[in-house]
């Protein structure tokens, strides 16, 4: 079972609105606008994470597949949570920088961590849902609208947790 990617149109277009909006959200929240940041994130939503986030949740689909049906949700779970992990959380606040043109730090990768580990229940719970309840072809907009969820969290935390 090798890791293939999985490019679709449907995903891109998903990707792009999901992330763009919610992370608009965030940014209106925080009072951080602007169009550099929406257009930023609406073109990472729909390249970045459209490609990687369905491969992955591919691969871990065809990987589970051999395991008893009570070891492949924990392993789809687990592999999802751990996924999400805090550098995959540090590179979308970095991202979250970059469009702001705000100068990176260190502090990015300390809020990262507290923000995976405050998210950790409520990520740990709705992963477990998204990966062993929805069909995969919905599994990128399931994850995409609970990640738009967690962007809005991701946002704030790069504020509060700095």
């Amino acid at each position: 079972m090798t890791f293939k990617l999985v490019v679709e149109r449907s995903e891109i277009i998903k990707g792009a609105i999901i992330y763009g909006v919610f992370d608009t959200i965030a940014a209106w929240v925080l009072g951080e606008f602007s169009w550099l940041r929406f257009l930023g994130m609406t073109l990472i939503g729909g390249s970045i994470y459209a490609i990687e986030i369905p491969s992955y949740f591919a691969w871990l689909e065809s990987k589970s597949q051999t395991m008893s049906k009570t070891k492949g949700q924990w392993f789809k779970t687990l592999m999802t949570v751990a996924y999400f992990n805090p550098l995959w959380i540090a590179r979308h606040m970095c991202f979250i920088y970059l469009f702001n043109q705000q100068i990176l730090n260190w502090d990015i990768w300390g809020a990262a961590w507290q923000s995976f580990i405050y998210g950790m229940p409520i990520s740990a719970a709705a992963n477990f849902l998204i990966q062993n309840k929805v069909p995969i072809n919905h599994r990128f907009l399931a994850s995409s609208l609970f990640s738009g969820c967690m962007a809005i969290f991701y946002a704030v935390s790069a504020v509060v947790f700095k």
